[in-house]
């Protein structure tokens, strides 16, 4: 049995991550985020989007130990 993929709006995901509207339209926007453009509307799997956001979380988080290091 496949499993079905539910798509919300930008106001629902930013309601579901608790996150500003802008902040992932422009992510949405510079295709840093899954996203499906319909008619000029986005659409989010949410489960996609809180994989990328803990992906680029943690890539900043390492960039950052990084330079600590660097910079002593």
């Amino acid at each position: 049995m496949e499993t079905l993929i539910t798509y919300c709006s930008l106001e629902a995901l930013a309601a579901t991550l608790q996150l500003p509207q802008k902040f992932l339209r422009d992510l949405a926007h510079k295709g840093d985020i899954p996203s499906l453009n319909i008619n000029g509307r986005f659409r989010f799997n949410p489960l996609q989007v809180q994989e990328t956001l803990d992906r680029l979380a943690e890539q900043q988080c390492t960039q950052a130990a990084t330079r600590d290091v660097i910079n002593g």
